[in-house]
């Protein structure tokens, strides 16, 4: 095979691309089935799974148990460097953010937590976990842990109906000044996959970090798993001046 002809996942996963821009699908519209394309494009049905699952994954393309492969809307971006808050920025978008509870639990800071949060371990913290729902869609599950000591009597507060953030600064005065955040791909376990109503094993971005207030101090330990074909990640490069 040639280097430049790639895998035939690849070009099977071209192949639909190309498919869609020349018929001008647009979102909802579905594609011929399965065996009508891997007949037409003379490909095996594991081979054309593989190149779907890639699309998917990049929000090109969806699938339900009712309809075999159709186009989604497009994912929305949201760019890295945003240190406000997700409700925001889903309201930004003209989206309807709603929250479900998980669980909202106080615990001992474990010794990763403490390193991380420059806390003693075995501090008391608050532990939140929500579904993040978009126009009753649940696009991400989010963790986040906050020091009590810097938030106390924060446990009493519903989240599912307040913003994590909007607390932080209109309860207690402190806004975000700047964090740390790394991005990279996981798989969806059983548990995730049922909160987040995607199958088991799909391809979601895992999002973990930590923010500061203004005074260098911890504020939000936080990590979450995310669907890749709701939301796009984007960061921009700037030429840094010597």
């Amino acid at each position: 095979m040639d280097a430049y002809e790639g895998r035939p996942r690849d070009k099977i996963a071209e192949q639909i691309e190309c498919y869609i821009i020349e018929n001008q699908l647009k979102p909802g519209d579905a594609l011929p089935s399965e065996r009508q394309l891997c007949e037409a494009w003379k490909c095996n049905r594991m081979t054309f799974r593989a190149a779907a699952k890639r699309l998917i994954a990049a929000g090109t393309l969806a699938s339900t148990p009712l309809v075999n492969y159709y186009v989604p809307e497009p994912r929305m971006l949201r760019n890295l460097q945003d240190l406000g808050s997700f409700t925001d920025w889903v309201q930004n978008q003209n989206k309807r953010i709603t929250n479900r509870n998980v669980s909202k639990t106080v615990i001992p800071a474990s010794a990763r937590m403490a390193e991380r949060m420059r806390l003693p371990q075995g501090s008391q913290v608050l532990q939140i976990i929500r579904v993040r729902l978009m126009d009753d869609e649940p696009i991400s599950l989010d963790t986040s842990i906050v020091p009590l000591d810097k938030f106390p009597g924060i446990e009493s507060y519903d989240f599912e109906k307040h913003s994590l953030y909007k607390v932080f600064r209109e309860q207690y005065g402190v806004e975000i000044s700047h964090g740390t955040e790394e991005v990279s791909l996981t798989f969806a376990d059983e548990w995730e996959a049922g909160l987040l109503e995607i199958p088991e094993g799909s391809a979601c971005y895992f999002l973990n970090g930590v923010t500061f207030d203004t005074q260098n101090t911890a504020v939000d330990l936080f990590k979450g798993v995310t669907r890749t074909e709701k939301i796009k990640f984007i960061s921009e490069l700037r030429k840094e001046e010597k």
